[in-house]
């Protein structure tokens, strides 16, 4: 029974972890992020039924003159040029297109905020037949998936992975206590620790700074405080799960694996998805 119980545990794990590394794997792969050598997020090409292509940024080569940045990619065995003239409006460009030497309507779209400022465009009247454009959003499906899903979606998706690997973690911490549990336990609370005190730290507002306090001191509390509250956390820990297998320091040990795991998962997501620009 003991040995099902492993092998039906290790194989859930492994197949969670495989979901959650294929998810990081596409907000790595296909962020979306304007930069010196792409200054746009990407590229959207609207059809004649209203339906949308999107074309990741990384398809394409820029070259860049004091008055125009222009960008390449072979669409459909012909040449997709995106021109970008500095415009009067502060992070906002003009944008021409052409593809295969046709002129394109080309508007501005949505700025995305990861890891800069960035726009996306949205170009039509291309002379793209419906099977090329369907080839084109099965070509960079992870890209149209990720767009296709939304702000709400994938945020619910990242809460659910979080959720999963943080019962995961506490049942692994239950069942089979070790010291790898028990190190993780100790990390985990250290730093869910670090996180709550700089919120609860940061939060305060220079104006009511505690008496006596100057602002570069305050800042240096802000800094120091949860350093110092994170260690002290992982060290009490540390302290009471050495040499102890009581049901107090495995429950102990469970919660902090579970509520860490979902916690250090979560924190992972949020910054993924917030600097690959599919969620603002």
């Amino acid at each position: 029974m003991r040995r099902t119980q492993l092998f039906v545990s290790r194989g859930l794990l492994g197949l969670w972890i495989a979901l959650f590394g294929a998810l990081l794997f596409l907000l790595v792969f296909e962020a979306r992020g304007g930069g010196v050598e792409v200054p746009f997020a990407g590229i959207s090409i609207k059809t004649d039924s209203n339906s949308v292509v999107h074309l990741p940024n990384r398809i394409f080569t820029c070259t860049e003159t004091a008055q125009q940045s222009q960008c390449q990619a072979d669409i459909q065995g012909r040449p997709l040029v995106i021109a970008l003239a500095p415009s009067s409006k502060a992070d906002l460009s003009l944008c021409q297109a052409q593809y295969d030497g046709n002129p394109l309507v080309c508007l501005g779209g949505s700025l995305d905020y990861a890891p800069m400022l960035s726009e996306s465009f949205e170009i039509t009247g291309s002379d793209l037949s419906p099977q090329q454009l369907n080839a084109l959003q099965q070509k960079y499906w992870g890209t149209n998936k990720l767009l296709a899903l939304g702000d709400s979606t994938l945020i619910q998706i990242s809460l659910w992975f979080s959720i999963a690997i943080g019962v995961m973690a506490a049942c692994f911490a239950w069942l089979y206590p070790s010291r790898l549990s028990k190190g993780f336990a100790v990390v985990a609370g250290g730093f869910m620790t670090y996180q709550l005190v700089w919120l609860a730290l940061a939060s305060v507002k220079y104006a009511v700074i505690p008496h006596r306090l100057t602002v570069d001191t305050w800042n240096r509390v802000v800094d120091s405080g949860p350093i110092a509250a994170g260690v002290l956390v992982m060290v009490i820990v540390a302290l009471l799960l050495r040499h102890r297998t009581n049901q107090v320091a495995k429950t102990l040990m469970t919660l902090s694996n579970g509520v860490g795991g979902a916690w250090i998962a979560g924190n992972i997501l949020v910054v993924l998805l917030l600097r690959s620009g599919f969620v603002d």
